[in-house]
C-alpha cells in the first residue's frame, strides 16, 4: 500500500463514518496481528501480485477466528501462464503476471485449512491489448471466492 493509497482509504473511512475501522500497513505475506484475531479477512485484487500465495493464505488463516471467512476477489487463468506472460512488466501492472489457475488457487486455500464455500466470476473487463490478448489465450479472469476457516 502507498502512501497515496492508505491517504485515501483514511479520508474514504472517515467520511463514511466508519471511526471502528482501523488501517494498517504491513506485508500481506507477513500480517502484524496476533493468531485468531480477525472474523474475516478481505483482498480485492492483491494475492495475485504476491508471488508467495501459500504464505498469503497461511497467514489469513493465522490471524481468521475459527468460523471466520477469508473475501477475496482475485484474478486467475484457467491455465498456467507462460514464462514470458509472467514477466511482462505490463501484465503485472494489469494484475494479471501474477495469475495462476483458479485450481491452484482453491488448492492453495484449501491447503491452509480453509474451506472454499463459494466462488463465482466476477463482470471485469481488461481494458489493455496485453491484457485482453491474456485473456483470450489463458483465461484470465475476475473471481470472487469465499472460504471459511473450521470451527
Amino acid at each position: 500500500m502507498t502512501d497515496a493509497q492508505l491517504a485515501k482509504a483514511t479520508r474514504l473511512r472517515d467520511r463514511a463514518g466508519l471511526a471502528q475501522v482501523e488501517l494498517f500497513e504491513a506485508r500481506i505475506e507477513e500480517l502484524p496481528f496476533a493468531d485468531a484475531s480477525f472474523d474475516v479477512v478481505m483482498s480485492n485484487g492483491v494475492v495475485n501480485l504476491s508471488p508467495r500465495k501459500g504464505r498469503v493464505f497461511a497467514e489469513a488463516a493465522r490471524v481468521l477466528r475459527p468460523g471466520g471467512r477469508l473475501a477475496i476477489s482475485d484474478i486467475v487463468s484457467g491455465r498456467a501462464l507462460k514464462e514470458r506472460t509472467r514477466r511482462n512488466v505490463d501484465l503485472w501492472a494489469a494484475c494479471i503476471g501474477g495469475a495462476i489457475p483458479a485450481g491452484n488457487y482453491v488448492e492453495a486455500i484449501a491447503a491452509e485449512g480453509l474451506h472454499v464455500r463459494h466462488m463465482r466470476p466476477n463482470d471485469y473487463r481488461f481494458v489493455s491489448e496485453r491484457a485482453l490478448e491474456a485473456c483470450s489465450t489463458c483465461a484470465v479472469q475476475s473471481m470472487s471466492l469465499v472460504a471459511v476457516k473450521p470451527r
